[in-house]
């Protein structure tokens, strides 16, 4: 009888589970490019973690293809350039360079223009 009981209740909680993210739906992630722009200032200020790192480079960006792009190369330079010193991520002088190189792609190519006033 307690096994009958234990599927009937197993049954309703998934059940309820289903129905919650049908209409409520699954919790998305989306990388937009002030998220990598904020994550590569972080890293060449010396404050970001190898989990910020490898949450970034693990992730496919489907729906952006520049930004995918980006991701591919940070993982690239990373493999040649990248150290990791008290769970922070560093790059060697030449990383650094073309993390710079890639952050002014972002801020020129990537980010919403910003409104320039002249006075």
């Amino acid at each position: 009888m307690n096994f009958i009981i234990t599927l009937i209740l197993s049954f309703v909680l998934i059940l309820t589970a289903l129905l919650v993210f049908r209409y409520i739906g699954l919790p998305i992630y989306r990388v937009e490019p002030i998220n990598v722009k904020v994550l590569l200032e972080s890293v060449l200020e010396g404050q970001a973690t190898e989990a910020d790192w490898d949450v970034f480079i693990g992730m496919t960006i489907r729906h952006n293809p520049d930004l995918d792009e980006i991701r591919l190369q940070c993982a690239i330079l990373a493999e040649r350039e990248m150290n990791l010193r008290d769970g922070r991520v560093h790059f060697t002088p030449a990383g650094r360079g073309e993390l710079t190189a890639i952050l002014a792609r972002i801020n020129n190519e990537l980010l919403p223009d910003r409104e320039h006033h002249h006075d």
